[in-house]
């Protein structure tokens, strides 16, 4: 029997999209470069879904959240290859939270979230860096991501979680400043702890992925905005600017090689100038895509960064291009940069910008 195609109210050419995707994962350019564009379709009733979304998710208040999503999606146009979706992500260090430490909230502010350290002695710790089915963090994980299955059909997609796993993961359980030291007092331990933690990331994912619902039709997308048919998510290592390229290749590059081939498709989230200096490495990690180059608080815009996009493409990595509010500004990029791999993920109020954008590509690429 021939299954029916997958619908989307809210993303009524959701099969073109999926076509322009699945020739940007096969490197092919398809009339133009990808754009992903969220519109408002009413002025001054903008919809933030993700500002308390991680509140929401801890506490177990996911019909709010629910009501929320819908306002969102009933407000928002989802253009040229924007695909609508949600996460179940109940925090940046959720996979620490796995290994029972504490999601924290201030009192002020309820947008975000942290956890306190909880490692004394690795080798005390080490043999607790296990996925424990009865985890709080993780019992809501999978419960939030099969109500999300459930409320998204013929709507948008459930997303993959922002991980923060490998060295992110060590760091958020035995603070920054103190894993960085343990690399020289205690390298054996870390090297063991490290390998802990990479096991839990495929059956995480694995787990995540069949509670939400995904399959080759509804494909995966995430946290930066890719759709792919297959499993796709980000990789990343924030922590990775602590250290130098020398740790980073012994213990952390061996790890973000494991995720990327773990995965069909992936993006690495580069984060802020301290992670330049591990950038050849990074790329020279084959089964990563593409890269989304951050810049970081007080530093010039993306297109200002045209020496760091060029390296990446020129080692055969695609790219998410940000700050992008205009033609002008998708102009100056398609002056230095090749066509190929690139996504414009753009920031403009009116679908009438997005066709001019995407009618100019068309006509220039």
């Amino acid at each position: 029997m021939k299954r029916s195609k997958l619908e989307l109210k809210y993303k009524p050419d959701f099969d073109y999209a999926k076509e322009m995707w699945n020739h940007y994962w096969a490197k092919e350019v398809l009339k133009r470069p990808l754009v992903v564009a969220n519109v408002v379709k009413q002025e001054g009733k903008t919809v933030d879904k993700d500002k308390y979304k991680y509140y929401n998710a801890c506490t177990k208040n996911y019909r709010e959240q629910l009501t929320i999503i819908d306002e969102w999606l009933d407000n928002t146009l989802f253009l040229a290859e924007s695909i609508p979706c949600f996460s179940p992500s109940h925090g940046p260090d959720q996979f620490a939270a796995m290994l029972g430490a504490d999601l924290k909230f201030s009192e002020s502010s309820k947008t975000t979230n942290w956890v306190e350290p909880i490692v004394e002695n690795w080798e005390e710790f080490i043999p607790k860096i296990k996925l424990n089915e009865n985890n709080s963090v993780w019992q809501s994980l999978l419960e939030y991501s099969k109500i999300l299955k459930e409320h998204s059909k013929g709507k948008y997609l459930v997303g993959i979680c922002d991980f923060y796993s490998n060295a992110d993961m060590l760091s958020a359980i035995r603070s920054p400043a103190k894993l960085c030291m343990d690399f020289y007092d205690y390298p054996e331990s870390i090297a063991k702890a490290m390998l802990s933690v990479r096991k839990l990331y495929k059956t995480v994912y694995n787990s995540l992925y069949e509670a939400g619902g995904m399959n080759n039709e509804t494909g995966t997308i995430g946290w930066i905005p890719f759709w792919c048919k297959d499993k796709y998510a980000t990789i990343q290592c924030d922590f990775i600017c602590m250290v130098s390229p020398k740790i980073a290749n012994e213990y952390i590059i061996p790890a973000l090689e494991e995720e990327a081939n773990f995965l069909d498709h992936c993006i690495y989230h580069l984060d802020g100038p301290g992670a330049l200096p591990h950038l050849d490495n990074i790329l020279a990690i084959k089964k990563i895509d593409a890269i989304q180059w951050i810049p970081g608080d007080g530093q010039p815009p993306q297109y200002e960064w045209i020496d760091v996009l060029k390296k990446c493409q020129k080692a055969g990595k695609g790219l998410q291009i940000l700050d992008v509010t205009s033609i002008d500004i998708i102009k100056k990029f398609s002056k230095e940069l090749s066509p190929e791999g690139l996504v414009y993920c753009i920031d403009v109020k009116t679908e009438r910008e997005v066709d001019e954008i995407t009618t100019w590509l068309e006509k220039n690429t």
